[in-house]
């Protein structure tokens, strides 16, 4: 039986041919191309015509591989053996058919080569990426710098016109000049946070903070904005609320601010109601329930997705303004506390925003007393030196103005390093503080800083610097901080953010 199976499953991979000196076919098996015999060689396939001079070589082995041959209408892939002899003995031709091998092979490397593409093609796929991302990043900042200059001068001379002389309908224009920068101001810091969302950069702060005060005063803002509108602003906070919780306070009124500023949006008649409950308080965690429902334009269900996607908005209607920024900064924000946002709407009716968040809740927690960063400037017997570093001759007016008003300043305007550091070390007239914006046109900020904290006179390379700046993150007050900066101005400010900041730091 096994003799039986040999001879009918076992294929022929090998055949013997012996060749006379001419090339011609003397004896063959014939195992793989029968009526090989009394034949040349060259007749049967031009490949062999290659190896006729090689027949009357001494003794050697000579081996062809990987060769395609086409005899008989039958395929095959080999490789193939001429064997000569000394002594007058016929070359002997061996024909191995590795077809198999071959293909499987060939199956192998084109697997590997299209995983090694693949891998090639998704890395330069993240190389784009990348590059795509850095630019988009590196546009917003700067175009978020650019726009903040302007904007200073809007908040500074609209703060300047307000305390002079107006008539009522001076006044409403005023009104509505503050009300559009701070509108602009909103829609600059949107930008900028979600491109540092997108960057993987953001993170939460958790410190201690009065959580029932941040409630009242942000119920007692929108409940203004909603009666300015018409509409009715109804609440509900859980008495069992705990008082002090550990958290990021900022961007959990970031995420409050945008559902509330998004129902007032939407909603053109009704009410908006704004509802937390404390869901339980367990393993020194305290997991709270915020809710925002409007009654306004609501939402379709293949819109659900749709709203928390940057820059977009499902509602067509052009008297709607905004940047399609707020609900996305929402989502990331709620789901960096590993929560989520859900929203259940009916169109035409109405809108519910809700989310769960976990916040750290122990008796223990106290409030660090905060010391007033206000204070007043110091009387003197002199006027004060300000060294204003700045390129923006609109952020350079408005600095003016400011401290020209309080009549207790003399002020050099410079726009490089070289000047800079030429103004600090002249010695006939001290400078009191310096005012560094720090991204110039050409120069970086923080370089001119660092050069101040190397010049040779203790007394000016201890001059107080100010940074005037919308990179207020986390890690750039560290990085600030170690270079010697003494404090931050967050552009776009106002006049008394200005001297607030300069009372602080004077000596």
């Amino acid at each position: 039986m096994l003799k039986e199976y040999i001879k009918k499953y076992t294929k022929p991979l090998v055949q013997y041919s012996i060749l006379d000196f001419d090339g011609n076919i003397l004896e063959s098996d014939n195992a793989l191309f029968p009526e090989f015999k009394k034949k040349h060689i060259g007749d049967i396939h031009p490949f062999f015509e290659i190896i006729t001079p090689l027949l009357i070589a001494e003794e050697n082995e000579t081996i062809f591989s990987c060769i395609h041959l086409n005899i008989e209408n039958k395929e095959i892939t080999s490789d193939i053996l001429l064997q000569t002899f000394e002594d007058g003995k016929h070359p002997l031709l061996i024909i191995h058919d590795l077809t198999s091998h071959y293909n499987n092979y060939q199956t192998t490397a084109q697997v590997r080569n299209e995983s090694v593409i693949n891998s090639q093609i998704l890395e330069l796929k993240n190389t784009y990426l990348k590059e795509k991302e850095s630019f988009k990043n590196t546009f917003i900042a700067n175009f978020s710098h650019e726009l903040r200059d302007p904007l200073t001068g809007i908040l500074t001379f609209t703060d300047i016109l307000s305390k002079t002389n107006l008539d009522l309908q001076q006044k409403d224009y005023v009104q509505i000049l503050n009300s559009s920068s701070g509108f602009l101001k909103k829609m600059i810091d949107d930008i900028l946070d979600i491109s540092i969302i997108e960057s993987g950069n953001l993170e939460l702060s958790i410190e201690p903070f009065n959580f029932i005060e941040l409630l009242n005063e942000i119920k007692f803002n929108y409940k203004i904005k909603a009666e300015q509108k018409g509409l009715e602003f109804h609440y509900s906070f859980d008495e069992k609320l705990p008082e002090i919780i550990g958290g990021d306070a900022k961007r959990l009124r970031q995420v409050l601010t945008n559902l509330l500023d998004n129902a007032l949006k939407f909603t053109k008649d009704g009410s908006i109601t704004f509802n937390v409950s404390l869901n339980q308080l367990r393993a020194r965690k305290a997991s709270i329930h915020f809710e925002v429902t409007d009654t306004g334009v609501g939402l379709k269900k293949e819109d659900l997705d749709t709203i928390f996607t940057s820059f977009s908005q499902v509602n067509n209607d052009d008297t709607i303004k905004g940047t399609g920024l707020g609900l996305a900064i929402v989502k990331y924000l709620v789901e960096l506390t590993k929560s989520e946002i859900k929203v259940s709407s009916e169109y035409g009716k109405g809108s519910t925003f809700s989310t769960n968040i976990n916040f750290v809740a122990t008796p223990s927690l106290k409030l660090d007393k905060v010391k007033s960063n206000k204070k007043d400037l110091p009387s003197a017997s002199r006027k004060y030196n300000i060294l204003l570093v700045e390129d923006s001759q609109i952020t350079q007016l408005s600095v003016l103005k400011i401290l020209a008003s309080n009549g207790l300043f003399f002020l050099d305007i410079v726009t490089n390093p070289e000047d800079a550091l030429a103004r600090i070390s002249n010695i006939d007239s001290e400078v009191d503080l310096v005012l560094m914006d720090i991204k110039l046109k050409e120069f970086q900020g923080d370089d001119i800083a660092k050069q101040i904290r190397k010049l040779p006179e203790r007394h000016q390379r201890k001059v107080p610097i100010v940074a005037m700046t919308a990179k207020v993150f986390k890690e750039d007050l560290k990085h600030y901080k170690k270079i010697g900066i003494n404090d931050v101005l967050k552009k776009p400010f106002n006049q008394s953010q200005l001297l607030d900041v300069i009372a602080r730091n004077l000596k």
